[in-house]
């Protein structure tokens, strides 16, 4: 499936999100079930907190960062504790390397009245 397809199918689910990353890239989240928070290998997953104007990312990582970085399983444990909601990218071929993804969307935020637009 090209990315473009998948794109527009992500767009539209009633869980896709768009997410701002720090260096202004859009990036289709699907909306996942925190209880039931199941990370596999070509995912990126994201924590996030709800603020009063949208919601702040809290945690960004791969199931391989959880297993081969202390730091980010740390990290992981101390998010996923004050997390309001838990977010998935499916990973392309042809995507970003996910340390470049994983160091954008670190500072992303998510405003939904830009998702209304």
């Amino acid at each position: 499936m090209s990315e473009a397809i998948r794109r527009l199918n992500l767009r539209n689910s009633d869980q896709s999100t768009d997410w701002q990353g720090r260096t202004g890239r859009i990036y289709v989240l699907t909306k996942t079930n925190l209880t039931d928070l199941n990370m596999a290998g070509n995912q990126l997953c994201l924590l996030s907190k709800h603020n009063d104007v949208g919601e702040d990312a809290l945690w960004v990582g791969t199931g391989d960062n959880l297993i081969h970085d202390e730091q980010s399983r740390r990290a992981f444990l101390k998010a996923i504790h004050i997390a309001d909601d838990a977010y998935v990218l499916e990973l392309a071929d042809d995507e970003m390397p996910p340390l470049t993804m994983i160091w954008d969307l670190e500072a992303a935020h998510r405003n939904p009245e830009r998702d209304a637009a």
